[in-house]
């Protein structure tokens, strides 16, 4: 069974987080739990506790890179859209032409490369602000996924130098 990381414990870890940056973000986070079900499943998918998500809802707290993406898999919404509030929450109607279909995502593979960026930037000690880094994300699930591939250290490294995020 996966344990909770408290909050405290996630920044010691990590020492990042989603700073709340874009008004709204606890509105959203909100419903994506909504759409998780219960405040207890929608805390267990970010690997948090309830009190620590009620703090995301009510912008008290920043939710850590690993907890949004928990709840975007867990409420199948798009990471960026969480972090940021830009487009729509399942891809409908989005600005690009290029979006996949909602429930086309490989979860998975959007959870390897989520990770695997997350990884490469920390070891970088670079931070990017939430909309740069659900950016970052898109375009590394996008590069895999064309591929049928897994991410991998030297790929995900390279895209973050030609991608200027760093």
């Amino acid at each position: 069974m996966k344990r909770k990381i408290v909050e405290s414990e996630g920044r010691a870890l990590n020492g990042k987080g989603f700073p709340i940056l874009e008004p709204g973000i606890g509105t959203r986070i909100k419903a994506a739990a909504e759409r998780i079900g219960t405040r207890a499943s929608a805390a267990s998918a970010a690997s948090v506790s309830e009190d620590m998500l009620y703090r995301y809802i009510r912008e008290q707290s920043a939710p850590s890179f690993a907890a949004m993406v928990g709840l975007a898999r867990a409420a199948k919404v798009r990471l960026d859209w969480l972090a940021t509030g830009e487009g729509e929450p399942h891809g409908a109607g989005s600005e690009s032409s290029d979006t996949e279909a909602p429930g086309s995502a490989d979860l998975d593979l959007l959870e390897r490369v989520s990770r695997s960026a997350f990884e490469e930037l920390q070891r970088r000690n670079i931070q990017l602000e939430p909309a740069a880094l659900a950016r970052l994300v898109r375009v590394l699930y996008r590069h895999f996924a064309s591929r049928q591939e897994m991410p991998d250290h030297a790929t995900v490294s390279n895209i973050i130098d030609l991608a200027a995020y760093r």
